[in-house]
């Protein structure tokens, strides 16, 4: 009777620390969502239970499995935080043995076990202390293993040692320290209480047992490559049946409680709120793009600030462009959301974007700014998400080219009538030529003297899809300062967006009919704020084709050949047209002269993004720089 006593109560006591174990598990999770206790429950129990009958410890894997099945960040979180439950274990073991070792000398037998703990924990803390001086070449390495498989295996390793360095970090970070501590001294002076009241049973069946025999028999060194207790009952045969008993009735305890514990509630989807996310994006593509960049070891400033911004949030869509700003639909417990962000310099400009839109959001259909961050380096602010709105070029190839014309003419004369005449002046010379300086002489340097470019500038003549036009440097005396000075004698100045691309020219459908738009990404870095930039950006997209330039993946360029599938829509040609009668009959000679020269100076201004961000591609926007010098020459009569 005595000895079932004991079995009870050694049997309750580890039960507890079995579930005190869990809320010490459920620490790690609950950085990244809302642990699930009664999955972590009955993961462990399955776990343990395949423990005892298996060797190596494979019940660790179906416990990984099993917890990560329906975790938000998958089965390489429910691996990743059961490998740092083991790490943390072998910790503990190691004092605990460590500290036999200085109370009492162990007996000849023990000493082997010990010995391995104390060896085996101190070689896990320096070689977490090695990694840590050399993580660089250690994630360089794991880049390097993770290379030699197909992508999708490449992304699951990648992210497995991602999961695990940030666990790793946010354990010192993010999750409370003392909480971590009181949970794992609780709940190993119970597993150690347990093993005496256990030691305790067997004693009283005549065989003369301590908790430090029970311990030992546990943690042997043989242990990891046995089954769970293998140890145990191979040694004392006749204690075999309680043991059994001791360790089953635990795990059903435990496995009883699993399905009647919280687990069961329906999910509450808030309860992920204020969470972070091991990886912010939702695309394999993109994520895999981002773990080789951090596995590389390159660009740590803009790796840590990337997570700074984003790690709340999960990355539906990259909708970035041409410039340094990158811009993204997003969503979190709250919803979907479009987040525009920027790093370093780019930052500080980002946000003299989100003060513009304050500026005049009371004079123009602009977006609202719901969340906005101002930081030594980055910047970042958050646009609603409207499931009626579009991007004009989307509206434009969907819709009735009276309607998209429509838009067009609002925006037009929204912004004549009211931005426009905003800090309105006159234009001086001065100011003008420093725009030309920055913007032509510079960039043509550039485009000149690029890679993938700088073999085509002994040609006179570029052959774009089997037609000829004049090379670049044919073009210099109507590109020269003086000459584009006389061009921009008659330029006003005012308040201008200064991106008026058709990208950038939002359409929200009514379904009244009456569609409205709403425009995005202002530009404040112009020097020569005249609106006549304005209307050549509108001029790049609708005349130069740009959007469909940046569809078009492939282009062969061979000698003075530039060789690629041009794409430009009949929707397009359309709007072309109308474009063109409408600057001819609202604005004079010398104005819809000027608009054309800016229109230039776009693509001018947009090559150095091309031809370092796009390599061989910057050939097709080049091509379309040289079609538009081409129609500004032959329409204005200028002499190339």
């Amino acid at each position: 009777m005595l000895c079932l006593c004991y079995l009870v109560l050694s049997t309750s006591i580890i039960t507890l620390a079995h579930i005190i174990r869990i809320y010490r598990w459920a620490l790690f999770i609950d950085v990244y969502e809302k642990p699930d206790t009664g999955r972590l429950l009955r993961s462990f129990a399955i776990g343990n239970g395949l423990n005892m009958i298996l060797p190596l410890k494979l019940g660790d894997l179906v416990r990984a499995c099993i917890s990560g099945r329906k975790m938000k960040n998958g089965k390489t979180l429910g691996l990743s935080t059961v490998i740092i439950e083991r790490y943390l274990d072998i910790l503990a073991v190691g004092l605990v043995f460590t500290s036999l070792r200085l109370i009492r000398p162990p007996e000849a037998e023990l000493r082997d076990t010990i010995s391995f703990y104390m060896a085996f924990a101190a070689g896990l803390f320096i070689i977490s202390m090695v990694f840590l001086a050399l993580k660089g070449v250690a994630k360089r390495g794991a880049k390097l293993v993770a290379s030699v498989f197909n992508p999708n295996i490449e992304f699951r390793i990648l992210k497995f040692f991602w999961s695990l360095i940030q666990n790793f970090k946010d354990i010192a970070k993010r999750i409370s320290k003392a909480r971590l501590i009181l949970y794992t001294v609780l709940m190993w002076a119970l597993y150690i209480l347990s093993y005496f009241f256990f030691a305790k049973s067997l004693s009283v069946r005549g065989t003369d047992f301590s908790w430090e025999d029970i311990f030992t028999l546990l943690f042997a060194k043989s242990s990891i490559k046995r089954p769970g207790g293998y140890d145990f009952m191979s040694t004392y045969k006749d204690a075999s049946a309680l043991y059994i008993a001791y360790m089953a009735v635990q795990l059903a305890i435990v496995l009883l409680i699993s399905f009647a514990g919280p687990g069961q509630k329906a999910p509450d989807e808030s309860a992920d709120r204020n969470k972070i996310n091991l990886l912010p994006h939702t695309n394999q593509e993109e994520r895999l793009r981002f773990l080789e960049l951090y596995f590389s070891d390159r660009h740590k400033d803009y790796i840590r600030n990337y997570l700074r911004i984003n790690q709340d949030i999960l990355i539906i869509r990259d909708y970035s462009a041409g410039s340094n700003a990158t811009t993204m639909l997003c969503m979190n417990s709250s919803g979907q959301f479009f987040r525009k962000y920027a790093l370093g310099k780019d930052g500080e400009k980002l946000y003299e974007q989100v003060l513009w839109l304050d500026r005049f959001a009371s004079l123009l259909p602009l977006p609202e700014v719901i969340r906005r961050q101002k930081a030594e380096d980055f910047c970042y602010y958050d646009m609603p998400f409207r499931s009626n709105a579009e991007g004009l070029f989307s509206y434009a190839h969907s819709m009735p080219q009276e309607k998209t014309w429509s838009i067009l003419e609002g925006v037009f004369t929204a912004l004549e009538r009211s931005l426009y005449r905003t800090d309105s002046r006159k234009s001086d010379r001065d100011t003008a030529g420093r725009h030309i300086d920055q913007k032509v002489r510079a960039n043509i340097e550039k485009i000149m003297g690029a890679k993938y470019l700088r073999p085509l500038m002994k040609y006179d003549e570029i052959l774009i899809n089997g037609k000829a036009y004049k090379n670049l440097p044919r073009y210099m005396r109507m590109l020269e300062k003086e000459h584009l000075l006389d061009v921009f004698a008659g330029d006003e100045y005012s308040a201008i967006h200064g991106d008026l691309t058709v990208e950038n020219i939002i359409c929200v459908r009514n379904s009244e009919g009456s569609d409205g738009f709403y425009i995005i990404d202002p530009n404040t870095g112009n020097i020569h704020d005249s609106p006549n930039l304005d209307y050549a950006k509108i001029l790049q997209s609708i005349g130069g084709g740009y959007e469909f330039l940046m569809m078009t993946q492939n282009v062969e360029v061979t000698g003075n050949r530039i060789n690629f599938i041009d794409t430009k829509s009949q929707v397009y040609t359309g709007l072309y047209k109308r474009l063109d009668d409408y600057m001819r009959a609202s604005f004079s000679q010398e104005k819809w002269r000027s608009i054309h020269f800016h229109h230039i100076i776009h693509w001018l201004r947009l090559m150095p993004y091309k031809i370092e961000k796009n390599g061989i591609r910057s050939a097709l926007f080049y091509a379309g720089l040289l079609k538009v010098l081409d129609d500004v020459s032959q329409k204005f009569g200028e002499d190339a």
